[in-house]
């Protein structure tokens, strides 16, 4: 399979995070503000055999090999193995893949990876088909935290080590950002994320006994990882807010002089 052919300096991103995070909502919510603030031709990558609808319309849609749905009724699979199936098919299919993504003639292609986000970056699909897009233009994450889900500092910890755990199997740039920022709790997420002392400190008087010592040892990984990979992005697929942010900081990755 030849993908040099594709166009060089493309520019692709994948959409990464825990179920119901709001990949899909971004993906269609950045894709309309690069198209109406940036101008730009954007394309779009729904890798996600599991959904019904999609705000976007695919370019390329997984769904046109396999679905979950498809996968339940011919092999007699119940919702969780037809899961772990569709992430093997994806390993099977991810030359296919990739050379679909690459025929998109976009200067910004934008991917909707699974709701379950295990089946692409903890199994192979994920590090493969982001080496392939790597080979043909410009690949990066965007892994993306949900407010509902780090309600505490300790849980905080352990959202943060799953976007270290993503850039190290992908083995591309990842820009961290917090989803629906318009939420009530994303505001206290965002203090803790620029304070790391008041970060430790909410740890210590969580009481979590010996665990303690373990969600501070995440909250300084996660610091240090901050330092490379710049801080956490508010932004809300909802209102778009942050989303010029959001485009400052992919083009920030590529660019000689910025520090990612």
């Amino acid at each position: 399979m030849d993908l040099k052919a594709s166009k060089l300096g493309a520019m692709y991103i994948l959409f990464i995070g825990t179920a119901g995070s709001g990949k899909s909502s971004l993906t269609h919510s950045f894709g309309l503000w690069l198209e109406n603030e940036a101008e730009a031709d954007v394309g779009y990558v729904n890798l996600d055999p599991g959904c019904i609808y999609t705000p976007f319309k695919p370019d390329f849609d997984i769904r046109s090999f396999f679905t979950v749905e498809d996968l339940m009724r011919k092999e007699g699979l119940g919702p969780n193995g037809a899961i772990i199936r569709a992430a093997e098919l994806m390993k099977e299919y991810s030359g296919e893949i990739a050379l679909e993504i690459s025929r998109i003639k976009s200067e910004f292609t934008l991917i909707d990876t699974p709701g379950q986000m295990e089946i692409f970056v903890f199994r192979d699909t994920g590090p493969i088909i982001a080496e392939f897009l790597g080979r043909i233009g410009r690949s990066l994450g965007v892994y993306i935290f949900d407010p509902t889900l780090a309600k505490t500092a300790s849980d905080l910890s352990v959202a943060l080590s799953l976007a270290v755990a993503t850039q190290i199997r992908l083995g591309i740039p990842c820009i961290s950002i917090l989803n629906k920022s318009d939420l009530p709790e994303a505001e206290a997420i965002l203090t803790l994320l620029n304070d790391p002392e008041k970060f430790r400190r909410k740890i210590a008087e969580e009481g979590l006994g010996a665990s303690t010592d373990l969600a501070m040892v995440l909250a300084d990984l996660a610091h240090k990882y901050s330092k490379h990979t710049g801080n956490v992005i508010a932004v809300s697929a909802k209102t778009r807010k942050g989303l010029d942010r959001l485009y400052d900081a992919c083009r920030e990755v590529f660019c000689t002089c910025g520090e990612l």
